[in-house]
């Protein structure tokens, strides 16, 4: 089973653009941290509690020796903030795949030998697995760029890619 370490960007887009449940149909093993956790609205927070309730979803609090090896991180590469180096320390600790797009902190966790992947990763992953179909998929991608999250910056010809290939439902 695949252990994936949410970083709060994933998360509140996935919430925005009401994807939970499909995200969650992917039957990965899913964490973030409490620091990440925290960074989410409370709104958005209750959106989780199903997931947490069923062992779906889990926020893991960090113990003090954990905590310095974020500190260390960030230490590190002082560009990132407590709560990404912390998704990055759990990613490193389960041997779990990061699930970011914040290029900074992808950089440095390619850099640490991390496999890291983000929104689109996420959509092909949903396509393939038939949680979403391939026109639902090319919605919330266009929404996603266009109203949820214009500033994410995802690579403008893989984006125009899947939405050619996902609009003819062709995967």
């Amino acid at each position: 089973m695949k252990v994936v370490v949410n970083d709060a960007n994933i998360l509140i887009d996935l919430v925005k653009l009401q994807l939970l449940p499909h995200f969650f149909g992917l039957g990965w093993e899913y964490h973030t941290t409490s620091l990440v956790f925290d960074e989410l609205f409370e709104n958005q927070q209750e959106v989780f509690v199903p997931y947490q309730d069923n062992g779906l979803f889990i926020v893991d609090n960090l113990n003090a020796e954990e905590l310095l090896s974020v500190l260390e991180l960030q230490f590190e590469k002082p560009q990132l903030s407590e709560q990404d180096c912390s998704a990055l320390f759990y990613a490193i600790k389960t041997a779990g795949i990061l699930l970011s797009s914040d290029k900074n902190l992808r950089d440095f966790a390619e850099n640490k030998k991390v496999n890291v992947h983000g929104h689109l990763w996420i959509f092909d992953a949903m396509v393939a697995q038939n949680c979403i179909t391939p026109a639902h998929a090319a919605d919330k991608l266009e929404e996603l760029i266009n109203t949820i999250n214009p500033k994410l910056r995802l690579p403008d010809q893989e984006c125009k890619r899947r939405l050619v290939q996902w609009r003819k439902g062709s995967v």
